[in-house]
């Protein structure tokens, strides 16, 4: 196993790998033991994140980071982030009630996780169960994708973000160039990457504040 630069992340002949305290299964997802340690296999096709690092995205994740999830759904990549973030805490924000209740299950598997039931549009409305955020990630498909990232990565301070953009079915004016251009307005882009080949139509894209 080589370890990455993100904390706990492994790669292993070409698979990407969370390093496990617990060793358990979270979603069906294949289980290596090495010695007295356990690596779970964070597959691209089953996650953005695992996708665009696949691809060379390097996000700067800290391990005692506090990190805004933003449409978590059912925590498949929440519980790869929590095993990243050992030292850290999650905070998953869905909307949907029933990937919810799979990630309230998930929340008393990785204690680090934090569900909460509510519309990402509003952090103003639970901005109160949160006492940080470094990081942002947001993975939402909705045609104001942009606008929800940034008004919750300015209203918590946050200095980091990663976000997950959609780029079809949403809007009939939308062009990824545009949306791009309006990113830089608010933001330091860091890294673009297009995930297509794992998940069509989506690019992931790394910023910080000017």
């Amino acid at each position: 196993m080589r370890e990455l630069d993100i904390p706990n992340l492994y790669e292993d002949k070409g698979n990407l790998y969370s390093l496990s305290i617990d060793g358990k299964s979270i979603y069906g997802e294949k289980v290596v033991g090495k010695g007295s340690k356990y690596f779970r296999l964070f597959s691209p096709l089953k996650s953005k994140l695992a996708s665009s690092i696949k691809m060379g995205l390097k996000p700067d994740i800290r391990k005692d980071d506090h990190v805004l999830y933003l449409g978590a759904g059912a925590g498949t990549t929440a519980s790869h982030l929590a095993d990243s973030l050992f030292s850290g805490s999650l905070f998953a924000v869905e909307f949907a009630p029933v990937p919810f209740i799979k990630l309230d299950s998930l929340s008393r598997v990785k204690e680090n996780i934090i569900p909460i039931l509510t519309d990402a549009q509003k952090p103003e409305t639970f901005g109160i169960f949160i006492d940080r955020v470094d990081l942002v990630y947001q993975d939402v498909s909705q045609p104001n994708q942009i606008e929800i990232f940034t008004k919750n990565m300015k209203y918590f301070g946050a200095k980091r973000g990663i976000l997950m953009l959609k780029t079809f079915s949403l809007r009939s004016d939308f062009s990824v160039e545009n949306e791009i251009k309006r990113i830089r307005e608010e933001f330091k882009v860091q890294q673009i990457k297009d995930i297509s080949r794992f998940h069509r139509g989506h690019f992931a894209i790394t910023v910080s504040f000017n």
